[in-house]
């Protein structure tokens, strides 16, 4: 090889490594989405007459059973941030219903990735 193509192939070989070393890393999503809900319930029953009441003032709601005793009336869920879903709870208690943001635990239901 000539000296020429020496420092070709180290020009080229310096540019992938120095390359890779600066390429930005790639963001991982938070381990749990965040979710704007209005409690946790011990039944079924109580839950639906939240939500009623929520679709009642044209609130849109999944009701999430996490476990026996355990049932939650969810707003939204799935953002990556908890902005979103402090907008959403802004507007919420607007309305004059309860809600928080929280983090999931049990999965975002599939009812919020239509």
């Amino acid at each position: 090889m000539t000296a020429h193509k020496l420092r070709g192939v180290a020009a080229a070989t310096a540019g992938l490594v120095l390359g890779f070393a600066a390429a930005p890393a790639v963001a991982k999503p938070p381990a749990r989405p965040y979710e704007a809900v209005a409690g946790h319930y011990p039944t079924m029953a109580q839950a639906q007459a939240v939500a009623a009441r929520a679709k009642a003032k044209g609130v849109r709601t999944v009701i999430q059973k996490n476990r026996p005793g355990h049932i939650e009336v969810e707003y939204g869920n799935g953002w990556s941030t908890p902005g979103p879903a402090r907008a959403l709870c802004q507007k919420i208690k607007a309305k004059a219903l309860p809600c928080e943001v929280g983090q999931e635990y049990h999965g975002v239901p599939t009812e919020w990735r239509r």
